[in-house]
């Protein structure tokens, strides 16, 4: 993909608002990348409930409500992969989902579209969301 078209996709992803966070975000000293600087410590799976409310606020539009990614996500050429998917999910470390999260999908190896949250999200924050995720697959 060129870096023209990588650039079309990123600033139609904010107009349409599905990379840009509705609700309020953590005051910067707070956030991840602030705190550990998006480097996974301690027990990466915090509150799956809490991670529920933020899945379906952020994540869900292109994830899908139960990570089914049963959904058309118009503006990726290849959507997300099946998180319900426990043979799949469990290929994949707490760590790797923390840090998919917290510095984006390019950082891992995935999808450009995938934003950075660690600027956003607090520690816990993306703890909750690693909790809920797995709560898909059961891993």
């Amino acid at each position: 993909m060129t870096r023209l078209a990588t650039i079309g996709l990123i600033a139609g992803c904010l107009l349409l608002g599905m990379a840009t966070p509705a609700s309020a975000q953590v005051p910067e000293e707070e956030s991840a990348l602030a705190v550990n600087n998006c480097a996974p410590r301690g027990e990466l799976r915090g509150n799956a409930e809490n991670g529920k409310a933020l899945h379906g606020e952020h994540c869900a539009e292109c994830h899908g409500e139960t990570g089914k990614t049963d959904i058309i996500v118009m503006h990726m050429d290849e959507p997300p992969k099946d998180e319900s998917d426990p043979v799949y999910m469990k290929t994949l470390t707490d760590a790797f989902l923390y840090l998919a999260i917290c510095q984006g999908g390019e950082t891992v190896g995935r999808s450009i579209v995938m934003p950075a949250w660690g600027d956003y999200f607090s520690d816990q924050e993306i703890k909750d969301l690693v909790a809920h995720i797995r709560s898909f697959s059961g891993t």
